[in-house]
């Protein structure tokens, strides 16, 4: 009995070594007309930038200002990745869209597996919001965490 529960630790012992995972966060402005540069990496896999899409244009903006402000809409974070190892790597990420006070206003979150030797990948996060929101919204707090074999 005793041989066997060794061999149960052993053997979790090798799994959780074989796979490691490194987590990284990081608080930028909302990038309405441009990218933030991230560069987190783990072993070979790497989160590279986000850029935010299908950010609503000013007249939808002003529009939920004067006579909607229920009016919705949805914007999606697309992070940039890549894989130059051999095996492929887990990535999760989480997006927190922050109001002027530091709360959070909206929370999402997606993982997504990248295949080995996978130098331009993407994953979206997506995100349905109030427009007013997304467009007073000053920060975004971003999280990835990165597992590699």
């Amino acid at each position: 009995m005793k041989t066997r529960v060794a061999l149960l630790l052993l053997a979790a012992t090798a799994v959780a070594a074989a796979a490691s995972a490194e987590s990284f966060e990081k608080t930028v402005p909302v990038p309405r007309t441009g990218v933030a540069r991230l560069n987190w990496k783990s072993g070979q896999c790497s989160v590279v930038l986000v850029e935010l899409r299908n950010y609503p244009e000013s007249e939808d903006i002003e529009k939920a200002r004067k006579s909607d402000p229920n009016d919705h809409s949805w914007v999606w974070w697309d992070f940039n990745v890549e894989n130059r190892g051999d095996a492929k790597c887990k990535i999760k990420l989480w997006v927190e869209v922050l109001d002027k006070d530091g709360k959070v206003l909206k929370q999402s979150d997606r993982s997504d597996t990248v295949d080995a030797h996978k130098l331009d990948d993407n994953i979206k996060v997506s995100t349905r919001m109030k427009t007013i929101d997304i467009a007073d919204a000053p920060k975004a707090h971003l999280k990835a965490e990165i597992t590699s074999k």
